[in-house]
Formats: structure tokens, sequence, C-alpha cells
């Protein structure tokens, strides 16, 4: 394809430049010939030196004739070097795209300059860096999600061979384990389920005005029995009379999700308050416990999927490592903003902030 593609180009500037070198040497003698031959029949009294006026036009014709191959000769070489230069970057564009094809995302483009050229080069290079992105975060979901489905499925599988050989009986107790092993992986599919939901380009929101305090309280309700049960305390500092224009369904998730995640990671006897209120341009909200808290270090991994930090925050805590990820797409989703204050023992604090213009308000 180089040669194909550089011969090509070569032929194309050479016929180019040829033909206009032809049409205007052609042109050029036509004329030299023409007003000779006027000045000759104009002024008989040059008929004696016509054998010099001969001469003159042959010369003139012949210097432009051998002007005119020069120049065809010089065109053929720059066209050669500039087909050249301009078919090698297409064509390890070619190569690259080749090997991205194969797998080889790592490749890359050298670019110089700022033309067109250059310019689909560094296209060509973004879109290698998040192919390659999207692979490694392809495998690392990959091999998360095997290793917190390998867990519970290992220990259903124990348990029901311990059963099958007698080891010991199917207690209430056993059972009431394995049901829970159960539940975790639902409850994993559904995360999963939801996330790829959110990540997919056909994922929009059904967003309307909604009263703000009015999801908070119903998010509230839905999740009242599990806080009384572990004798958390919940409650609300609502500024009233605040609207939003949002997706009402997905932002209860958000809030049924964060809410949870502070009851998980709260002793019993804690609290957990939720919070809103607005300033001149923004709305604030925020979901704060006095649970045990995440390391500062650790605070800006706590959004990425399957996020596990000290043994404190593991799986016997019952979260399947994606229910931040899935606030933050939803939060991002409706142009919000999220963030999480945090420390070891200091409970934690999630924020979000939403413009009230893009809410349309």
């Amino acid at each position: 394809m180089f040669r194909g593609l550089h011969a090509r180009l070569t032929v194309i500037f050479i016929l180019a430049a040829s033909s206009i070198l032809v049409i205007a040497g052609l042109i050029i003698m036509y004329e030299v010939h023409y007003h000779i031959t006027m000045f000759q029949r104009d002024v008989p009294e040059f008929q004696s030196i016509q054998p010099l006026t001969h001469h003159f036009e042959k010369a003139l014709l012949s210097s432009v004739l051998w002007t005119s191959i020069g120049a065809i000769i010089l065109v053929c070489i720059i066209s050669y070097f500039v087909a050249r230069n301009l078919s090698r970057p297409l064509v390890e564009m070619r190569k690259a795209a080749e090997k991205m094809s194969k797998g080889e995302l790592e490749v890359r483009i050298e670019t110089l300059g700022n033309d067109e050229l250059n310019e689909l080069g560094n296209s060509l290079n973004l879109l290698a860096s998040k192919l390659q992105l999207q692979e490694t975060s392809r495998k690392n979901m990959t091999s998360d999600i095997a290793h917190e489905l390998r867990t519970p499925l290992a220990t259903i599988k124990s348990h029901l061979e311990a059963f099958e050989d007698g080891v010991f009986l199917p207690t209430s107790d056993r059972i009431h384990s394995l049901k829970e092993e159960i539940e975790r992986l639902i409850s994993l599919v559904q995360d999963l389920e939801h996330l790829t939901a959110m990540e997919s380009p056909e994922f929009l929101l059904n967003k309307k005005q909604e009263k703000l305090n009015s999801i908070i309280t119903k998010s509230m309700d839905a999740v009242a029995g599990a806080f009384v049960q572990k004798e958390v305390t919940l409650h609300s500092e609502l500024q009233p009379n605040i609207e939003l224009n949002i997706d009402a369904k997905r932002f209860a998730q958000v809030l049924i999700n964060l809410l949870s995640n502070a009851l998980r990671y709260t002793p019993t006897g804690g609290q957990v308050i939720i919070s809103s209120h607005t300033d001149k341009d923004s709305v604030f909200l925020s979901v704060k416990d006095t649970g045990i808290g995440i390391p500062k270090e650790e605070i800006k991994q706590v959004f990425e999927r399957f996020y596990r930090g000290e043994k404190s925050r593991s799986r016997e805590h019952g979260g399947s490592g994606i229910g931040l990820t899935i606030v933050k797409r939803i939060v991002e989703a409706h142009d919000g903003q999220i963030w999480i204050n945090s420390g070891s023992g200091k409970g934690t604090e999630v924020n979000m902030k939403f413009n009230r213009e893009k809410a349309g308000i």
C-alpha cells in the first residue's frame, strides 16, 4: 500500500505540473512564432535579415522546449519526495490501526506540526489511549467480578458439600448463612446491571421539576427500618421549598445508596444526618455519618469499581464495592459534582452540588 499510495500521488503531481508546463510551453511557442511571422509580414524591409529572425525564433523555441523538459524532470523529482512525505504518515497510521485491531493498544504515532495530518495522528493516538484505558478497565473489572463471585460461591459450595457428605447438619443458622451469600450475589448482579445501563450510550434521564425534600423524605422512609434495627439515628436538616429538574427515580437511588452505605459503616448508637441548602447559584446536599471513616489517602479511590480499603470496610459489611461508582455516574449525569470529606475514625461526609441554572431553576 505504501508503494501504491506513493506512486499514485507521484503520478498525480507529475501529470498536473507537466500538463501546466506543456500547455504554457505550447502557448509561448505559438505566440513567438505568430508574432515573428507578423513582424516579417508587416515590415518587408527586414526580409534581408530573415535568416537572423529564423535562427532567433528557433533558438527561442528551443530554449522554451529544453526549459520545459528540465522543469518536468525537476517536477518529477520534487513530486516523488513530496508524495513520499505525504504518504509516510498515512501509511504509519494504517500500520498503527492494524496493530490496534490486533490488540496492540500501546502503539503511538509520532506527530510534528499542526497540520491536518498531524491532527489526524493526534486523534488516532487519543483513540488508542482511550481504548487502552477501556481495555485495562475491562480486564480489571472482569478480575474484580471473578474475585467477588468466587468467595460467596466457594462458601455455598463448601456448605452444600458438607451437607451432602454428612459432615454437619443443615441447621437454620447454616441455611441462613447460605441465604446471605446468595443475597450478596443477587445484590452484586443488580449493581452490575445498573452500572452497565448507566455507562451505555443509550442511558437517558427522565428529568422533570421535582420537590427535592419530598424525594429525600421518601428515601429516608425506605431505609428507616434498617436504621431502627441497627439502633442508628437518622434525621434530616432540610431547607424548605427546593426544586430541581431531576430524574426522581435515579436521584432516590443515589440517596438510598448513600444512606445504606452510611448505615453499613456506622456502629450502633451512631447517627446519620442528611441535609440540604442553597445559595445563589447552587443546591447542596450532604449525607454525614459518625462511622469508621475513610483514610484521607484512599478518599479519591472510593468511586472506583470494587474499591475496598481496610479490613473494617471489607465485604463482611455487605457492600458490592460499586455502589459509590453508580452514585457518581448518576450525579454527573445530572451535571452535578460529588466529593467526600473523611478521615479514619472521624466519620464520613458525602457532599453533592448541583448548578441551579443547569437544573432548570
